[in-house]
């Protein structure tokens, strides 16, 4: 619906206007590296996982990735048990920047020069979010006109659903200072560069569920000494790193728990702990009941 650019040829991105492309399948086998315009990427369910240079995401119903234009990126998703679908908005060039402009700028200014545009193109964070109320219902409002019959679709007010998600998307993206100010550094500039370091190493703990990360690796990615990693990421998120991936481990066993058939021992395996008696003690600790009992009982919650 619309100009969805997927191309290594960024020159021709000037052209496209803003689109929405919705894919539906129960696999996607990793896509070559593409060049991006600022987009927003959802899956209405199960999981995708993005590659950006050397940076890893994964999304789901409850999260959602925002990527720059110019980015590089690779994506998959494998889905066994459904049909997966996957929507990705991409707004056409200098649409985040009129928008803002209109929003802060006085009606007079606007009125004398109506065209103008900002000199510095907006630049978001480039990490999942916590899924917002109103970027969902923009979302289920797209994928609702993507299943309607063309001629409806072209009379859908598109243009004020993707104004809208932008509008959203800058209100977010500025309340983010009050987070980066969590950081005690002095200038701004450095916590606002700690913030996306540390916000790198979180998603990449995030994106990878399925095994154990070290300090020093989860550090690396984030370009930080260890020492200095696990005291910002502290003071940052309230909890260690080291805690925080393995909440994030025990998050993904009760899921895997959920699935007929499985046993406790390919859980443990599949959430990344290598002794079973142990994932066991963590998971009773965390959720009060055994990795079985949760498994023959169904969620206690």
């Amino acid at each position: 619906m619309g100009n969805v650019f997927c191309s290594h040829q960024s020159k021709d991105m000037q052209s496209l206007d803003s689109g929405t492309l919705l894919i539906k399948s129960k696999k996607l086998e990793e896509t070559d590296y593409h060049v991006s315009r600022l987009s927003i990427r959802y899956t209405l369910n199960g999981e995708q996982h993005y590659r950006l240079s050397n940076k890893e995401y994964r999304i789901s119903e409850r999260s959602y990735l925002v990527i720059n234009r110019g980015q590089i990126y690779k994506t998959s998703f494998d889905n066994e048990d459904e049909e997966q679908e996957s929507i990705i908005v991409a707004f056409k060039p200098s649409f985040a920047e009129d928008v803002m402009r209109s929003l802060i700028t006085s009606d007079d200014i606007l009125l004398d020069d109506p065209f103008k545009q900002i000199a510095q193109p907006i630049n978001f964070f480039e990490k999942t979010y916590e899924i917002d109320p109103t970027i969902r219902l923009l979302f289920l409002k797209l994928r609702k006109i993507m299943g309607e019959e063309l001629g409806w679709k072209k009379e859908a007010d598109l243009d004020a659903i993707y104004t809208e998600m932008i509008t959203r998307l800058l209100f977010i993206h500025k309340s983010l200072r009050t987070e980066i100010n969590k950081i005690k550094a002095a200038k701004l500039s450095t916590r606002t560069e700690l913030y996306r370091r540390l916000s790198v190493a979180k998603d990449y703990m995030d994106a990878n569920v399925d095994k154990r990360i070290s300090i020093d690796e989860a550090a690396s990615v984030a370009i930080l000494s260890s020492h200095h990693f696990k005291r910002m990421f502290k003071e940052l998120f309230g909890i260690t790193p080291h805690q925080y991936h393995v909440q994030k481990r025990l998050a993904h066993s009760e899921k895997l728990l959920q699935q007929e058939g499985i046993r406790v021992e390919d859980v443990c395996k599949e959430s990344g702990f290598e002794n079973t008696s142990s994932f066991i003690r963590l998971f009773k600790e965390h959720y009060g009941f055994t990795p079985k009992a949760y498994h023959l009982n169904g969620s206690p919650f």
